[in-house]
């Protein structure tokens, strides 16, 4: 065995694992990397002017933000930004709590790698989140929202949805961009028969297309009745909270990101 025997297994391996999907004007590139909780890292390629602009879409923040992270202020935020200064990267258009870089078509590959490196070190900043015994869920839903909307969508807290008589009912966050919404309704554990109820109401009455109302729900699939999810199913989208990233997935589908800022 020689140097190049090795070198040329790990590039075949990196090659085999590593995929591209279409996604506005770019690419979103899965590489053979795991997060702390097994999520695999998904890297965002798009061109930008005379060479491309890579990020992590904030992928790393989000994660952090779910284990209450707070990554504004105290020893966590200096570590962020040390992590961002240490793997080089120039943040072009980042959002808060993005990594991001720019840079030539010659330095691409280069780039990938610090953006994903950059992105799995943050994760391991979850390690920092203080205890949360007294944080209501709504207020971490409202958080993960807000660190995946950034700057590019607006966020509204306690946001009324219409309804079919006229009147309005308030629901947990609104996320709107460029005309489209998504209105997102958070469900705890603390009394689950109340909570969804009361989203199956507020939401069944609403003249909101059902693909833009989404109940986040406390835990995973297996913490709530399958009765009720199948419920909540006919007048939203279901997401578990516990499912990393599943929120957001579904929040970029009915209020994409804003293509156009991307462009030079």
């Amino acid at each position: 065995m020689d140097a190049t025997t090795v070198i040329g297994a790990v590039l075949r391996a990196a090659n085999d694992n590593t995929v591209a999907h279409p996604y506005g004007d770019g690419l979103l590139v899965d590489l053979p990397l795991t997060y702390g909780d097994g999520d695999g890292v998904r890297v965002l390629v798009e061109p930008m002017g005379s060479g491309f602009r890579v990020s992590d879409r904030a992928t790393a923040a989000t994660l952090l933000a779910m284990a209450g992270v707070n990554l504004f202020a105290g020893r966590a935020a200096e570590a962020f930004a040390e992590i961002t200064r240490g793997a080089g990267l120039n943040g072009v258009n980042a959002v808060p709590g993005e990594l991001a870089t720019f840079g030539t078509a010659d330095d691409l590959g280069r780039l990938i790698l610090a953006v994903a490196q950059a992105s799995l070190r943050a994760d391991q900043l979850r390690w920092l989140a203080p205890r949360q015994a007294g944080m209501r869920f709504v207020d971490r839903v409202a958080d993960r929202v807000t660190v995946w909307a950034g700057r590019t969508r607006h966020l509204q807290r306690d946001a009324p949805i219409p309804l079919g008589s006229g009147r309005t009912r308030s629901v947990t966050v609104r996320v709107t961009n460029d005309g489209k919404a998504a209105y997102v309704q958070a469900l705890s554990l603390r009394d689950p028969d109340q909570a969804a109820e009361h989203c199956y109401h507020v939401f069944g009455l609403s003249t909101i297309a059902k693909e833009r109302r989404i109940a986040a729900l406390a835990g995973s699939k297996r913490d709530w009745p399958a009765a009720i999810v199948t419920e909540l199913q006919t007048v939203s989208d279901v997401e578990f909270f516990d499912d990393p990233l599943s929120l957001e997935r579904q929040l970029d589908k009915v209020v994409p990101p804003p293509q156009p800022a991307l462009r030079a």
